[in-house]
This record gives C-alpha cells, structure tokens and sequence, in this order.
C-alpha cells in the first residue's frame, strides 16, 4: 500500500473510531465499577459519558479552591497577633462552625481530619477574599475584578457539585477565570 493510501485509511479510520466514541447508544470503553461484578458502563453508559464531561470541571475546581484555601489562610496568617480564623467574617464563622458539628455527628465516616478551611465553599472563600481585600489581598490579589470573575464560575461549581453537565463554552469560562487569577497571582 502506497503512503496516500495508508495515510486516507488511517485517517478514515480516526473518523469511525471518533464517530463511535460519540455515538450515545454504544458502552464507553472506560469501566465505573460498583462492585466486582458491576459495571456502570453497560447498566448507563449516557450517564457514564456525563460523568466523564463533568469530571474535567471538578477537577479545574477543586484544584482552584484549594488552591484559594491555602492563600487565605497563609495570607491571613502573616499576622501572627490574631489567627486567622479570627479575621472571617462572623456569619461565616457561624456557618463553617454549624458544618464542623455536622461533621463531628457523622465521625462514623471515613472523613478524616480536615481544618475550618477545608469547610469553606468558593462563594465562601471569595467573600473572605473581599473582606480582608485592604488590609492583606489587595497587594496579592491586585485586581478586584477577579473577584467577580470567582462569584460568576461559583454558579458553575454549583452546577457540577449538583450532577448537572456543563457545555463546552462554560467549561472554557472557568479555565480563563483561573487563567486570570493565576497570571495576577502566580501559584
């Protein structure tokens, strides 16, 4: 076979193999068992094909979260005087509180040891941001726009944490926030 030839049938080959992995009705090649015997794949493969679209927005979120999880409390704790659980907002500090004594009910669960911050939601986190924005992020942050840019992809973070898919365009929404914020400031 001539190198054309070999070249159109690779190619040919490329669109079946894409046009099948799109087609809805055929069981993705990826396996989600629940148990030895079970595989999600062959029971709800559209589902199983959402969950796969929707993994690469959790994953963007729960990097750019803990990653403000950590500015915040290494940015309020530059001031040894007060900890910086001290410098929240008090509603929040009632709410992250309420969600410690949900959890301290439920320590039958393999949770683990996780701190106050670990508790807070990107909303949460982007208002601690804003109310400590004069006194510590304004240097760090620099831009308050960014701010608004968190709140927006917020309504994003819910979507995905509720099992709802996003399309395309809000998924490149969320990789041009973090883009934003990680070029003002640099991880």
């Amino acid at each position: 076979m001539d190198e054309a030839k070999t070249a159109l049938f690779l190619a040919l080959g490329q669109i079946a193999s894409k046009g099948i992995s799109n087609n809805t009705s055929i069981v993705p090649t990826e396996r989600l068992l629940i148990s030895p015997t079970h595989d999600l794949a062959l029971m709800l493969p559209t589902s199983l094909r959402q969950a796969n679209d929707a993994a690469e927005a959790y994953k963007l979120f729960f990097v750019f979260e803990n990653y403000l999880r950590s500015l915040i409390v290494q940015e309020l704790s530059q001031d040894v005087t007060t900890s910086w659980w001290d410098k929240l907002p008090s509603d929040l500090q009632i709410e992250v509180t309420k969600l410690e004594e949900q959890e301290e009910v439920k320590g039958w669960m393999a949770l683990g040891s996780r701190d106050k911050s670990a508790l807070m939601t990107l909303p949460q986190l982007v208002k601690v941001i804003d109310h400590n924005w004069k006194q510590v992020f304004e240097d760090v942050v620099r831009d308050r726009a960014l701010l608004q840019e968190a709140r927006t992809i917020g309504h994003l973070r819910n979507t995905i944490c509720h099992m709802s898919v996003i399309s395309a365009e809000e998924l490149e929404r969320i990789r041009q926030t973090m883009r934003d914020w990680f070029r003002a400031v640099a991880p």
